[in-house]
């Protein structure tokens, strides 16, 4: 707004309120803005597709820690077993040689070996705590929680494979997340060779501006709006120094690249 005041007069004369925008819309009439559309959409789903890889893949992750956890708490459960074992051997051992009937040497010897079943029990233990850390990163769960959940639920002995796959259809490899993305990535590199292709012909173009002004002086208002559209402008790429033979060849080598990683991730 924009006030102006009289000599001798405090409150303004004239007061002015003034609003406008300018858009311009260019006609697509080679499909240079569709296939930049499309580029961009592919890319969208590529990156969705990643997204769901990481969410897969943190899944795996605590499976497999999981049951790494479960195999590490058998062994603990076995290295304890042995230790509690040895040790009933040693007191054994003790009583004999206190008797006589045992020599001082076979004594130590059996205290040795409970000694080692000790701290093989211990660096066990200490593994399995370990593996509960790592289990707890994956699931942001808070330790206790974790630790009453894995005590209530005991992991049985999986059951053998009812069934057996000989062969599956190439076409299966297209639901893997990091498959999905290099296609779509393909994709998009073959939309914007279609774009690169497009910017060597004309473009069409309409620009346009509305705007609206208000006067008020003297307790009278009054409003004005103004709109406009034109001129259509017509752009010829007659002279640009290799600039879209350039582009040209920048989004085929985009594709041709895009195409390998494709090739390479199937066949990884």
């Amino acid at each position: 707004s924009v006030g102006a005041t009289a000599p001798g007069v405090d409150p303004p004369v004239l007061t002015m309120l003034q609003a406008g925008a300018q858009v311009s819309w260019e006609i697509d009439l080679f499909g240079r803005q569709r296939a930049l559309v499309e580029a961009a959409q592919a890319r969208t789903d590529g990156a969705q597709a990643l997204a769901q890889l990481a969410r897969v893949s943190l899944v795996a992750d605590v499976a497999d820690t999981y049951y790494g956890l479960r195999l590490c708490q058998a062994l603990l459960d076995t290295t304890a077993q042995d230790a509690a074992s040895r040790a009933e051997t040693a007191r054994l051992a003790a009583i004999s040689r206190d008797a006589g009937f045992t020599a001082p040497a076979t004594a130590a010897l059996a205290d040795a070996s409970a000694a080692d079943a000790r701290a093989r029990t211990a660096q066990q233990r200490a593994a399995c705590d370990a593996q509960r850390k790592v289990l707890v990163a994956l699931t942001g769960l808070p330790e206790p929680d974790l630790v009453q959940k894995l005590a209530e639920v005991r992991a049985n002995q999986a059951p053998a494979a009812l069934f057996s796959i000989v062969e599956m259809p190439a076409d299966t490899l297209r639901q893997r997340p990091d498959v999905w993305a290099a296609e779509r990535e393909v994709l998009a590199a073959r939309a914007e060779v279609g774009a690169a292709d497009a910017a060597r012909w004309p473009a069409l173009s309409l620009a346009g501006s509305i705007g609206a002004l208000r006067l008020r002086a003297g307790g009278v208002s009054q409003d004005f709006s103004t709109w406009s559209f034109g001129p259509l402008q017509l752009a010829l790429p007659l002279f640009d120094g290799g600039r879209i033979a350039a582009g040209q060849a920048a989004a085929r080598g985009r594709y041709d690249e895009a195409v390998a990683n494709y090739q390479a991730k199937v066949r990884q």
